[in-house]
């Protein structure tokens, strides 16, 4: 008998008067939710999803109406029964691969049946209601891979939105921003927080690019992020959501370095009161929650925050920034003693000198010599790091 079945008994046996509501739940309690990875069957969903998708259509032509859309609505029914019966009563893993077909086979009805009645949707609301939907089955079902499966249909549906239309789908936006962050936040689930940090991070991306045609509003986006996961109090959420964004703001640096010599970059930038009101609010805001938690390292991770897209020489300050952030790091990291952040230095000074050396050396010098001195030194600096982390490994064993 499975934990589900267990579930179902006992709620039987509550409503009868046998047991009190707690021992059930004390019962339920020697029955632990097992951590079920099941990769093979999620895969297996989703190859049969595109099979039917695939099947339907290189066959649409010779089929009937009726008969197109008697087999989509069948279908999805079909499979969201089996799925719920099979979920409850015998196996979760099997039900809910068969609940992802049917969720991926609503999204390929929407496509269907407006390809069958010739209706042009000239915006991604297609992907908001199939958002939608994934999004109510796994509230129902409450299951990762349903999770999963719903937040990438969002995403999906916002770059289709972007690449074909040139906007940002504000109900997507929504759908995304009221929907998904109350589960990520009441789940405090690392998978959740981490996937919810990526989209949106993508999607900021987007509306900064398709919606403002200028992206130093990115900063700002990037530092909210990184203020809530100061905020939170839960770890899961916590890590996640500040490591990538500081990550992303790492990567929009380091393009710094190359494209704010640009004339483009530097001409689209606007809203110059606005902008600096809002990341002046948000920079005084991260450092007194520093202050409060005398977490000053942290300050590290601010300084990748500055816009130095307003200054003159904004190219070489940010190149400086990134050497200031990784030092920073590996210093912290050898005067600590911890491997972590002495890797966590390493990495990004590694990527600082490249950068480094890309930019003042790609121009002047032979194309052969740059990438010969290149490797030299990055084979010195690798050999030098390496042997400073091992010695350092080796200090923290002995102790």
């Amino acid at each position: 008998m499975n934990r589900q079945q267990v579930r179902n008994e006992g709620n039987k046996w509550v409503e009868r008067g046998i047991i009190e509501p707690h021992q059930l739940d004390e019962i339920m309690a020697l029955y632990p939710k097992r951590s079920q990875k099941p990769i093979l069957l999620t895969l297996a969903a989703i190859f049969i999803g595109l099979g039917f998708l695939s099947f339907i259509a290189s066959n649409w032509g010779v089929i009937p109406d009726i008969a197109r859309m008697a087999i989509i609505i069948m279908a999805m029914i079909g499979f969201y029964i089996a799925g719920d019966k099979v979920y409850r009563t015998r196996s979760e893993t099997v039900g809910l691969s068969l609940l992802i077909i049917a969720v991926l086979i609503f999204g390929s009805g929407i496509f269907l049946t407006g390809q069958m009645y010739n209706y042009t949707s000239f915006s991604a609301f297609p992907f908001f209601v199939w958002a939608l939907a994934a999004l109510l089955v796994f509230a129902v079902y409450d299951e990762r891979s349903l999770f999963v499966i719903a937040i990438v249909i969002t995403t999906i549906g916002q770059v289709y939105s972007a690449v074909n239309f040139s906007e940002f789908n504000v109900l997507l936006g929504l759908l995304f921003v009221l929907g998904f962050s109350h589960y990520v936040y009441h789940r405090a689930d690392w998978l959740y927080a981490t996937l919810f940090s990526l989209s949106y991070l993508l999607q900021t991306v987007i509306l900064a690019f398709v919606e403002y045609q200028s992206y130093h509003w990115l900063l700002v986006c990037f530092l909210i992020l990184y203020l809530i996961g100061m905020v939170v109090p839960k770890e899961a959420l916590r890590i996640p959501f500040t490591k990538l964004s500081v990550a992303a703001m790492f990567i929009l640096v380091v393009c710094q370095v190359f494209f704010l010599e640009v004339e483009f970059f530097t001409e689209s930038l606007g809203g110059e009161l606005v902008f600096l009101t809002i990341w002046i609010v948000l920079s005084l805001s991260a450092v007194f929650l520093l202050w409060k938690k005398d977490h000053f390292i942290l300050l590290l991770n601010l300084v990748l925050f500055l816009p130095v897209f307003y200054l003159e020489a904004g190219s070489m300050v940010a190149l400086i920034l990134l050497f200031i952030y990784s030092l920073g790091w590996l210093l912290r990291g050898y005067q600590s003693e911890t491997p972590d952040i002495v890797t966590k230095g390493t990495v990004a000074f590694v990527i600082s000198t490249i950068v480094a050396y890309t930019q003042l050396a790609w121009d002047f010098m032979d194309k052969s010599l740059f990438f010969f001195i290149g490797g030299i030194l990055l084979f010195l600096l690798s050999f030098f790091l390496e042997r400073k982390r091992r010695n350092l490994s080796k200090r923290g064993r002995t102790v």
